[in-house]
């Protein structure tokens, strides 16, 4: 029995993002609003192209 890992949230905006495990180390992503939804696969390099990108962002000193 395998564990699937799956992480959901709901954004201040009401867009729940889910993502999930894909085929062997890949990456679903999921948008899902009111009335829309769009699904990706990524590979994994792609996931990890994401993650450099969001961790870039996170990075930067935010100023009030």
């Amino acid at each position: 029995m395998t564990d699937k890992i799956e992480t959901i949230i709901r954004t201040e905006g009401g867009v729940r993002v889910s993502v999930d495990e894909w085929d062997d180390g890949g990456v679903w992503l999921s948008l899902i609003n009111r009335g829309s939804s769009t699904y990706t696969p990524l590979t994994r390099a792609e996931a990890e192209q994401l993650l450099v990108g969001l961790q870039a962002i996170l990075s930067k000193e935010v100023t009030a």
